[in-house]
């Protein structure tokens, strides 16, 4: 007798699929009704999240805007009334006015703009101008002692010069950040009432149910409701407002007034602290589900009569493919036994062998790995991917680790001196790939790929430092590579390097700059880094020379150093003023200089925040100097500060004998040109990864840091000695490449080689 499927599937799961039928039913029927229920109510609640998202949105861009008027010079003079005549004084009110103007012609949620100097006692707004004597009712002059550096004022009543309304109002005080007694004036924009209320309408797109949603700030007050006659009214003796202001983040509950149950649905402001609230009857807010139990009821019905016919009358001819299907499977596979062919037992291994088949599949996955991150790396060179968290997964499955900001290309181009066959110039790739990608990965992150025909694209990331200093590692770390690639494989390769970016956007950027970089290997030869700024002029104009010579005093600050800082310091303003900087241009040069330095005195663990408190207003400060010989001793001052805590969180560090042994080795084989981070590392027995971890948390700088600042520093006493050459002093402190030197040389003192030892002999030849 021929065996059946359809037959056995029939009587044995005949009455089980009846019952799951049933079963399914009334779990669906329950299950369904109550997860209406819950969506209607988190459908409620997001409404009211995204009503606070759309004001959040019109509230950050008007802090924004606020934030961008406070640095017009119209503004600062209007708030600290300084004019030398009056003509200017009204030149100034008329660029101010024209200025709030545009501002709110910009904004159309903007009613108007109120511009208040204390100074002066007036008042500006985009309609008028009020003198102190005019402004009886300056309403703005009660918030000058407001606590905070900004303030939000609920509904009120305003008059901008030209008319009245009700508007929400944000106030922020001049200068930014300053408090009571310190400050010069306030400016405030208006919102209308009915525009942020149109935000309300705007999100339920004019298709709200019947019931009110209103805004209170966290005293009860209304800011905004759908009843006007409500504005200027305070809820909090409602039980259900007492319960909102008692509560915080988003939530709903079931409320009784006058003999009817009300839905309550809230959410509170992150950013304001207001309560968005919405209030529903229950009688319509589930009205909608009345219709759904009706219909989940006629559907079961229908489906148990459905199922019946489909178990009595249809059942064979429904698992008849299942007939069909073993038979032709008996043709495909060869049955492990006589005459299972055609059975479940056959159509199981026929499945186990379909299972074999996927996890085969899945090892090819794993095994393409290689060409997907090819694929992603190329896709970051061409601009196709620029968003990081958008890629970071996949970056992460193919064993490439990035941080999400400062970038560096290479673009690497390798041969041999006797030549590569085609046949190994895949195998050399991948070398000088894996190799970048060891070195690069001990102390930063990165990814190198092949580009075909004997090129290699290497991306650089960094997690700390700023352009200028990661483009300089990223240097230090090619000729490490250089020199590994032709000690151990006789390799010459040459590197086009572009410039750092912080945002992977400007990756591609980079990479046109590193091929660019590359071609002048005709020019500078062969087994060299071409960094894309020695293709640029350099800019000599006095002030950006000058500001280099900040790197140096960062420095001795770091090294807290305090006879060679006050000696930089001192040696900076003398540039500066014999370069004939005007007077603002020494000021920037000041705060530039105290910026670097609590950057610097920041990365050595000491809080920045707590460093300015106990220094005061710096910008005060500086700006109320009367000559630059009192900038010069105020940053002294500040400098010596910052050097004092950087010597106290040293000596709570204590020490460490590792490191000093480290230090010592260093600084007896730091002439070497092959020394590197991995040849530390066998010395010590310790992993490079471990030694970089411990370095950094005891000399506060990256080992490739530390190496370059002590090479330059033994070349500098080597520069005092006019008879020795540059190309002998390179190679003297550990630089196969003189280029590469002068590079160095340059990006941390200021200055070049010959202009350093021009300086060093004119000091010496200089009379006591």
């Amino acid at each position: 007798m021929r065996f059946s499927i359809s037959g056995k599937v029939m009587v044995i799961y005949g009455s089980i699929f009846i019952a799951i039928i049933f079963l399914t039913f009334g779990l669906s029927y329950f299950g369904t009704v109550g997860r209406l229920e819950q969506d209607l109510k988190n459908t409620h609640i997001a409404l009211l999240k995204q009503i606070d998202d759309k004001m959040e949105i019109v509230f950050r861009t008007t802090e924004r805007d606020l934030l961008n008027l406070s640095q017009e010079l119209e503004y600062v003079y209007f708030m600290y009334d300084s004019y030398d005549d009056p003509s200017q004084k009204y030149a100034n009110f008329f660029g101010l006015s024209n200025k709030i103007k545009t501002i709110v012609h910009a904004n159309e949620q903007f009613s108007s703009v109120f511009v208040y100097s204390h100074v002066s006692g007036d008042v500006m707004t985009d309609k008028t101008f009020l003198q102190r004597n005019e402004s009886q009712e300056n309403w703005l002059a009660d918030y000058i002692d407001m606590d905070g550096y900004s303030k939000w004022i609920t509904t009120h009543k305003v008059w901008d010069g030209a008319n009245e309304q009700d508007a929400v109002t944000l106030i922020r005080p001049y200068p930014l950040i300053s408090s009571p007694g310190y400050r010069k004036g306030l400016v405030a924009v208006n919102i209308g009432e009915d525009v942020l209320y149109s935000m309300i309408n705007d999100v339920y797109e004019g298709g709200r149910q019947s019931g009110h949603t209103f805004i209170i700030d966290d005293k009860g007050s209304i800011v905004t409701h759908d009843d006007k006659s409500q504005l200027y009214k305070s809820l909090n003796d409602v039980p259900y407002i007492k319960r909102i202001l008692g509560s915080e983040g988003s939530g709903h509950f079931t409320a009784k007034t006058d003999g009817a149950k009300l839905s309550v649905f809230y959410t509170t402001s992150d950013y304001t602290g207001w309560r968005i609230v919405s209030v529903i009857p229950q009688t319509q807010l589930y009205q909608p589900l009345e219709s759904v139990r009706n219909l989940m009821l006629a559907i079961a019905g229908v489906m148990v009569v459905l199922a019946l016919s489909v178990l009595f009358y249809v059942n064979r001819r429904t698992f008849k493919p299942l007939d069909r299907l073993a038979g032709k499977m008996s043709g495909a596979f060869r049955p492990a036994q006589p005459g299972q062919a055609g059975g479940l037992g056959y159509l199981e291994t026929v499945f186990d062998q379909m299972f074999t088949d996927r996890e085969l599949l899945e090892k090819h996955v794993r095994d393409s790995k290689p060409v997907l991150k090819w694929r992603i790396v190329m896709d970051m060179l061409t601009g196709y991917r620029t968003d990081y968290a958008a890629v970071s997964r996949q970056l992460e499955f193919t064993g490439v680790r990035f941080y999400p900001e400062m970038f560096v290309v290479c673009t690497a181009e390798f041969a041999r001196e006797d030549g590569i066959s085609p046949k190994d110039e895949t195998l050399y790739a991948y070398a000088l790939c894996n190799v970048a990608e060891e070195v690069i990965n001990m102390e930063n992150a990165g990814v190198a790929v092949d580009l075909g025909s004997g090129s290699a694209a290497i991306i650089f990331s960094f997690a700390e430092g700023d352009e200028e200093q990661n483009h300089l590692r990223a240097l230090a770390i090619l000729e490490h590579i250089l020199d590994i690639m032709k000690r151990q494989f006789g390799l010459l390769v040459t590197a086009g390097v572009g410039r750092c970016y912080r945002d992977m956007k400007d990756i591609p950027k980079s990479y046109d700059e590193s091929q660019r970089a590359l071609e002048y290997r005709m020019v500078i030869g062969s087994h060299s880094v071409i960094s894309v700024e020695d293709l640029i002029g350099t800019d000599n104009q006095d002030y950006y020379r000058i500001i280099k010579m900040t790197d140096r005093i960062v420095d001795a600050l770091r090294q807290t150093e305090h006879g060679k800082l006050n000696d930089y310091v001192s040696l900076l303003f003398q540039e500066a003023v014999g370069g004939g900087l005007p007077p603002e241009l020494i000021r920037q040069l000041s705060y530039e200089l105290v910026m670097k330095s609590l950057q610097a005195v920041a990365a050595t663990g000491i809080d920045t925040e707590e460093t300015l408190a106990g220094m005061g207003n710096l910008h005060e400060k500086i700006n109320r100097c009367n000559n630059w010989q009192e900038a010069e001793r105020i940053v002294l001052d500040v400098l010596g500060q910052m050097a004092k805590k950087v010597e106290d969180k040293r000596m709570q560090r204590g020490s460490n004998k590792a490191i000093e042994k480290m230090l010592a080795y260093i600084e007896e084989h730091y002439a070497e040109s092959d020394f590197s981070l991995d040849r530390l590392a066998d010395n010590f027995e310790l992993s490079p990864t471990y030694i970089s971890k411990l370095f950094k948390e005891h000399t506060e700088k990256n080992f490739i840091d530390y190496l370059i600042e002590i090479r330059i520093n033994a070349s500098k006493e080597l520069l005092a000695d006019k008879n020795r050459k540059i190309n002998d002093i390179a190679e003297g402190v550990g630089y196969t490449n003189t280029r590469s030197f002068l590079r160095a040389f340059k990006k941390y003192t200021g200055m070049t080689p010959t202009e350093y030892r021009d300086w060093v002999l004119a000091s010496k030849a200089a009379p006591e």
